[in-house]
């Protein structure tokens, strides 16, 4: 079914309205957020000089960053002291994700490397396997059905990508790649077997999440689009994505996070699109409508990620937005975080309900910055609290591997 997106009116860069009629709702706050940039500090930024972050992720133990030119960085947590470098010499890294004891990474040539970390030494990562495995060419390789057709006069395995790889997600046993090709693949954790192959978009597939608990996975495309897939396995050991819902907004969507029962798409359109599930029909069938979008950025939003109740977001325009969702569904813009001299392409952040948040913004200007924002905005942020009263700056091209001074632990 196609939803169109409801409602046009403006919404301030301060709030935004979730109503239950799924309608826009305009506030006569001021629109403008940039004078009152916030309650946040930047404790620390990780200088990258010419290379570009273009992908974060976050484990118990680790910051991952992976750049352009194919490397894999990680950095202990909390202390930010710098740990290993892996993935030199291959393709340009564009998303990252954990998976227990391993990093699985999407690159610009088609394919999917998987890490291991190892238990005894825990800063040594290897190689494990490359996606598809050799295995997975010999087996498909004879049959002409396994073939599909990607361009004019030429033809590719329907398990392998054909073109690069923008995005991952995992969620209920698998993972999902996602690709400028315009299919997203389903490979299964326990052995990495392609599974399926969905093509249902008809542009540039930029981002991927999953919801879990109802067993449902949303795709983002340059085509305007958020589809909406349910996996029912006809057996346990399979996989079956059936299309239910296509979800449209008015520009390219580059990004997508979830909060139940809302999913936020970033958008080419300067905003970040808030759409809310509803159950209808007993619970049987579910549908989604847009019923609020986050204004304020002056450019593309990249990049979009929850924590609880806080909905950050990166944009083309060098800066990290912060809305706080209040109980009555309100989104009000917290905080304006500036600093960055290049588009913000990356974000991932944990939380303490009883400190704040900490967030990590990576950027083509080739920083990483850690953000500190309080849980209660009013607080005062001073170096008295164990804060540095400026960033701490570190070389992360350097040969040599520095420990930064010790950030405060949220």
């Amino acid at each position: 079914m196609g939803l169109q997106l409801i409602g046009q009116d403006s919404l301030d860069s301060q709030v935004s309205v979730l109503s239950e009629a799924s309608t826009y709702s305009t506030s006569s706050t001021s629109s403008s957020c940039t004078i009152n940039r916030g309650p946040h500090k930047c404790l620390a930024i990780l200088r990258g000089q010419s290379l570009h972050v273009v992908a974060l992720t976050l484990s118990e133990e680790f910051l991952y960053a992976g750049s352009n030119n194919g490397e894999i960085r990680a950095w202990d947590q909390p202390d930010m002291q710098e740990g290993v470098k892996f993935g030199q010499g291959e393709a340009a890294v564009k998303c990252l994700v954990v998976v227990y004891n391993q990093i699985i990474s999407a690159h610009q040539d088609h394919k999917i490397r998987v890490w291991r970390r190892s238990k005894s030494q825990p800063q040594e990562h290897r190689l494990v396997t490359t996606l598809p495995s050799v295995k997975d060419y010999i087996v498909n390789f004879l049959p002409s059905k396994n073939y599909v057709q990607v361009r004019r006069h030429h033809k590719s395995l329907w398990i392998s990508h054909h073109d690069s790889i923008s995005t991952l997600a995992v969620g209920n046993g698998v993972l999902y790649s996602g690709s400028w090709d315009k299919s997203v693949k389903v490979w299964r954790l326990s052995d990495f077997k392609c599974l399926e192959s969905l093509t249902h978009h008809i542009d540039a597939v930029n981002a991927l999440a999953v919801d879990n608990p109802n067993n449902l996975l949303f795709s983002g495309s340059g085509d305007t689009t958020v589809k909406v897939f349910h996996n029912k396995p006809p057996k346990p050991t399979k996989s079956h994505h059936t299309l239910i819902a296509t979800l449209e907004s008015n520009s390219p969507v580059n990004a997508l996070a979830l909060a139940h029962p809302l999913l936020y798409s970033a958008q080419s359109d300067k905003t970040v699109t808030v759409w809310k599930m509803e159950e209808v029909d007993g619970g049987r069938e579910k549908q989604w409508s847009a019923v609020a979008a986050l204004r304020g950025h002056r450019h593309s939003v990249l990049c979009v990620a929850t924590l609880s109740n806080l909905v950050i977001s990166g944009s083309a325009d060098k800066t990290v937005r912060v809305w706080r969702r209040g109980g009555d569904g309100v989104h009000v813009s917290v905080s304006v975080m500036v600093g960055h001299t290049g588009p913000v392409k990356s974000l991932c952040g944990m939380l303490d309900m009883a400190m704040g948040a900490m967030v990590y913004s990576g950027s083509m200007d080739g920083d990483i910055r850690v953000w500190w924002i309080p849980e209660d905005e009013t607080d005062l942020v001073s170096s008295d609290d164990g804060f540095p009263d400026s960033p701490v700056l570190v070389n992360w091209r350097s040969s040599s591997n520095k420990l930064l001074p010790s950030l405060p632990s949220v």
